[in-house]
């Protein structure tokens, strides 16, 4: 019996870390309920059995040792093996039970208190610490350095569980522009990119819109996205394209510089991130440029060494291309999702297009390029029209600024 309780004692010292935070995202994915201290309760449960053990002297005989402490600590650890949340019920049953216990040593005698003393106070001291517990970790993962922190250990077979979270970090606006710029370049600063965070902080700035937000997702364009380093596809193309789609038009210039500097190392196999990311801009000139690149993106899915994320990221990208009707669709093509990132903004557009990951179909460039001249040029009419608060007016393309003609 001895070796039973030990072992159980073992396996769910070395368990709770893992086994707990996948029961924590289950539960948070399914109820939406937040449980940050069901690690730190699950600590102060196996400490009070252990003190318990110690202090009950009934407890001496091995059969009763195991019943009391083996049974209970092989039981919570089962249940947090197999990521339910049923552990969580069996801690707030637990913490009802020590209630319970305080209440009946209160009603008792005075001298039963004193008799009791040591229970007594192992149980409430129990009871005080669950409850600060749960008191202060919630309130830290609340606040937003808290759910900052959380953005980078979340698992990504977990995107309800994410998204719940940049959400709330959305929904605060401007004012946590600064503190998640500073977790972004201490994360970029780092020996080892944490990838998962890097591209969440990038989602909620690229969301939140504000022009702080823009400036710091394109200065991490600009000085951290290395396309010479193969190791960090992921979340470089995320990042690419979630500037794009924050900065639109105004993101063009930068993601062409990058283009350009590829151009400029030809060993650098990485330069379909800038061009996938140019059609998610819904700049005209742009996009005729990712159209006279075609080749280059066919290639890259020639190649053996492409990985499944970034073909199916050139795939999308090529099938938005050639099925789009408007702007929007060019931003709604699902590339995030091979990603295996936690990211999955675009997991519910509407845009009537099948995506499909496996697309492989024929482009006529020529044609592509009047067809998209002619839907963005209206588009941008539209959008001028809507700003000045004039009737719509269709606009010849000779009356159009330079940088919304068709480019040559």
């Amino acid at each position: 019996m001895k070796q039973i309780s030990l072992f159980t004692a073992a396996l769910l010292l070395v368990l709770p870390a893992t086994s707990a935070e996948a029961c924590m995202n289950c539960v948070n994915s399914v109820t939406d309920a937040q449980t940050p201290f069901l690690n730190a309760l699950t600590g102060v449960f196996f400490g009070w059995l252990c003190l318990l053990l110690i202090f009950n002297r009934p407890l001496a005989k091995g059969t009763r040792r195991f019943l009391y402490f083996g049974v209970p600590v092989f039981v919570l650890g089962f249940l947090l093996i197999i990521p339910l949340g049923v552990g969580l019920v069996v801690l707030f049953c637990w913490i009802i039970y020590l209630l319970y216990r305080i209440l009946q040593v209160l009603i008792r005698k005075e001298a039963t208190i004193r008799q009791n003393l040591v229970p007594f106070g192992l149980n409430t001291v129990a009871l005080t610490l669950s409850m600060v517990l749960i008191f202060v970790t919630t309130t830290q993962a609340n606040s937003t350095p808290g759910l900052i922190q959380s953005l980078g250990h979340v698992s990504p077979f977990y995107p309800g569980t994410v998204h719940n979270l940049m959400s709330r970090l959305i929904q605060r606006g401007p004012g946590v522009v600064a503190p998640l710029s500073e977790s972004l370049e201490q994360n970029l600063e780092s020996k080892q990119v944490n990838p998962l965070l890097a591209t969440r902080i990038a989602y909620c700035l690229s969301q939140i819109g504000d022009p702080r937000a823009e400036a710091v997702l394109k200065q991490v364009v600009e000085e951290h996205i290395n396309l010479n380093d193969n190791e960090n596809t992921k979340w470089e193309a995320a990042v690419c394209s979630l500037y794009a789609e924050c900065a639109g038009s105004r993101a063009a210039p930068v993601l062409q510089k990058l283009l350009n500097d590829s151009e400029e190392q030809p060993t650098a196999p990485l330069s379909f991130i800038p061009l996938c990311a140019l059609v998610r801009t819904g700049d005209l000139t742009a996009v005729h440029t990712v159209l006279n690149q075609v080749e280059v993106l066919q290639h890259q899915l020639e190649d053996p060494f492409t990985n499944r994320g970034s073909a199916a990221m050139i795939r999308l990208t090529l099938q938005a291309l050639a099925e789009g009707q408007n702007r929007d669709d060019l931003k709604a093509s699902p590339i995030y999702h091979r990603m295996l990132l936690g990211l999955r903004p675009d997991h519910h557009t509407q845009t009537g297009i099948v995506w499909n990951q496996q697309w492989n179909g024929e482009l006529d460039i020529p044609a592509l390029k009047d067809h998209w001249s002619q839907i963005l040029n209206q588009q941008w009419v539209i959008e001028q029209q809507a700003a000045q608060g004039n009737p719509l007016n269709i606009i010849a393309e000779d009356d159009l600024p330079l940088e919304a003609r068709k480019p040559d």
